[in-house]
């Protein structure tokens, strides 16, 4: 129907009056959010609506990518601690949902919409039940404080988000929300190496403490917990390129520094003193780990694993570690800053050298490395050099059946000539039967 271009010009102004007025409601909305831990205002967004539907696409995105540990029992034993330590944060109205993912590697992490992952590693480095209430209130305090939609703003996506209208409850499911949710999902399944950054984790560590505390827990235990990492972080400093869980934590030591002092405010509203260490170590001995006959034996210079079919032999003045934890036997040059070991990666789904090595990048958090197609006695593979002014290292990648393998050296760079000959003999000895 034909209308007057003055009647057109009065229903334009009244919509895009209308529009300006919804948009500044959104935004006063978003400005006047506090936030759940801190309790001050912040610009806020993004619904709670799409901050779930951005958490659940990640979810999905991080168990494609590394696996999910499926054990019914143990899933409902996660959910019991984890859903206890909800109700004593501070955003307890909110569905958790709590997942392990099933690599040796230490970590855990959380992502917005109240998704927390724990990996099978972390959870056999636990003593009781208490400790795992420290890491889970630690992540918990990642979500209920927001810590996930300043990574949005960071990338430019919270824009993009709130651009296409997925705020204010709106539909998130279709056209460019979708997209846009997708994008944001990919940034929080790099939050498994990255982190949220120091301040945030202090912050984390503080309220956890305080979560655990209100929940019936010892706070204590998270003194015994990072005490124990403490003593792990040191033995493995060789895999400080392969754990994400040092890189995106302060130091250990300045966490206990901390965490001592947020225990004696703790220690005001704690009325109980739960351990449940039996309950813990029941399950926790249900958790596929490396037992002795398959981290293998050491005869002299060589190394034998009879069920995975390995034999590997380091240099006369080496000699091997067999006390590391994510590998199978670590190995020591001359001097102590030459060192490596070796890895073995169950894969969840059959995948080439090249495929493993994007996977074993991202849980590196390698971004640059010289490569090239390599065939070694063990087989076809990658080979990997990569460093900077300090140290510099040599990797093997090679995949076999079911699992991946890094064979991995550290040598400093201004020893690297020196030492370069005997790394590229303990990869040529490497025998996968």
């Amino acid at each position: 129907m034909w209308r007057s271009n003055r009647y057109n010009d009065v229903v334009l102004k009244r919509r895009y009056l209308a529009g300006f007025l919804s948009l500044l409601s959104l935004i006063g909305f978003a400005a006047c959010a506090r936030n759940y831990v801190t309790n001050r205002r912040e610009l806020h967004v993004i619904s709670e609506k799409t901050e779930i539907e951005i958490g659940r696409k990640a979810k999905e995105d991080i168990v494609k990518e590394y696996g999910a540990y499926h054990d019914l029992e143990w899933q409902i034993y996660l959910d019991e601690v984890g859903q206890r330590l909800a109700r004593a944060s501070d955003r307890p109205n909110l569905n958790y949902d709590f997942t392990i993912i099933d690599t040796d590697l230490l970590n855990a992490f959380a992502i917005p919409g109240g998704y927390v992952f724990v990996t099978r590693g972390i959870l056999t480095q636990m003593a009781d039940e208490a400790e795992l209430a420290i890491v889970l209130g630690h992540e918990i305090t990642h979500i209920a404080a927001w810590h996930g939609i300043e990574s949005l703003q960071r990338a430019g996506i919270l824009s993009t988000l709130t651009a296409i209208g997925a705020i204010g409850g709106m539909a998130v499911g279709a056209g460019g929300a979708a997209i846009a949710i997708a994008q944001a999902a990919g940034i929080y399944e790099n939050l498994y190496l990255v982190g949220y950054g120091r301040q945030h984790e202090y912050e984390a560590d503080q309220h956890g403490i305080f979560y655990a505390s209100r929940a019936g827990y010892d706070p204590e235990a998270a003194l015994t917990f990072f005490e124990r990492l403490d003593k792990i972080e040191k033995e493995e400093e060789v895999a400080q390129h392969i754990s994400p869980y040092w890189r995106d934590h302060p130091s250990t030591a300045d966490r206990i520094k901390m965490a001592r002092h947020w225990i004696g405010l703790a220690e005001k509203d704690r009325t109980s003193l739960a351990y449940n260490r039996d309950k813990f170590l029941t399950m926790q001995a249900r958790l596929p780990r490396g037992m002795p006959a398959e981290k293998g034996v050491v005869e002299g210079q060589k190394y034998v694993n009879t069920p995975f079919g390995i034999t590997m032999e380091v240099p006369e003045g080496w000699h091997w570690d067999t006390t590391t934890i994510e590998s199978l036997v670590g190995f020591v040059g001359p001097i102590p800053e030459v060192r490596g070991n070796l890895q073995r990666i169950r894969l969840s789904h059959p995948v080439g050298v090249q495929e493993f090595a994007k996977q074993m990048a991202k849980q590196w958090g390698l971004s640059e490395a010289l490569s090239r197609d390599v065939d070694y006695p063990a087989g076809h593979g990658l080979l990997w050099q990569y460093g900077g002014d300090y140290l510099r290292y040599r990797t093997l990648l090679l995949v076999r059946g079911d699992a991946g393998y890094a064979l991995a050296c550290q040598i400093p760079s201004e020893k690297f000539l020196q030492y370069i000959v005997d790394c590229e003999r303990i990869m040529r000895s490497l025998q996968i039967q």
